[in-house]
């Protein structure tokens, strides 16, 4: 992530300064349906594992994915709050909600690395190299997905933080947020998501859990089935 925690305060910062984005296309993506969990049929240390470890992963990370979603709609409606006249009250009443968003996708990540982590460990449990490579290649896509929740986890805490410091009634504001200057900007700089990075991330996330899940199913189907 380019600008890391900075990014989404600027972003901040210009749309309490007055800004709203020119309409463009809602690229929202569509929530994606929830993957089915791994069960094994063979009882083995190496099968166990697998259905242990990675559904322990997986189930929060999808759980996140809802929580990014609902985001993703309150950082839309931060980009047009300036559009009503109760501007303030709007602000107030998404970071209320994003603090709480916050602080669930924040206290998931340390027990989803501990999980993953034990999964790529799991590949030592079978002396068949290709099993543990499926294993340890199982482990790296979640931890691919990891990492960008964590990415976009942290600059989402950046955010509230700077919406707690912030006083949106210190002065007043121009209904539609237009100013000249801001006017003038293109409409992506304008955009919090967009300095989020924010539909990208979840394209990545979602495009890495399910390498995962397709590696997981077929060591399940292949190597802990009867």
């Amino acid at each position: 992530m380019m600008g890391g925690a900075m990014r989404p305060v600027l972003a901040l910062a210009i749309a309490l300064a007055g800004a709203t984005p020119s309409p463009q296309p809602s690229t929202t993506p569509t929530p994606r349906a929830e993957l089915k969990s791994i069960v094994t049929v063979i009882s083995s240390p190496y099968c166990n594992a697998l259905a242990e470890h990675f559904n322990a992963a997986l189930k929060p990370m999808l759980a996140n994915d809802r929580v990014f979603t609902a985001v993703g709609v309150q950082l839309d409606d931060m980009n047009n709050m300036f559009e009503y006249p109760d501007y303030a009250n709007r602000f107030l009443d998404l970071r209320a909600k994003m603090t709480k968003e916050s602080n669930v996708l924040l206290a998931s990540l340390h027990p989803m690395r501990v999980e993953i982590d034990r999964l790529h460990d799991a590949a030592s449990l079978t002396t068949d190299p290709a099993a543990a490579k499926q294993m340890r290649d199982a482990a790296t896509k979640l931890s691919d997905a990891y990492t960008h929740q964590f990415q976009l986890s942290q600059d989402l805490e950046s955010l509230v933080q700077f919406m707690m410091d912030y006083n949106i009634q210190r002065g007043p504001h121009p209904l539609n947020g237009w100013t000249p200057a801001v006017e003038a900007m293109p409409s992506a700089d304008k955009d919090i998501k967009s300095y989020l990075h924010y539909d990208r991330q979840l394209d990545a996330i979602g495009t890495a859990e399910d390498s995962a899940t397709d590696i997981a199913y077929d060591i399940a189907s292949n190597r802990c089935s009867k």
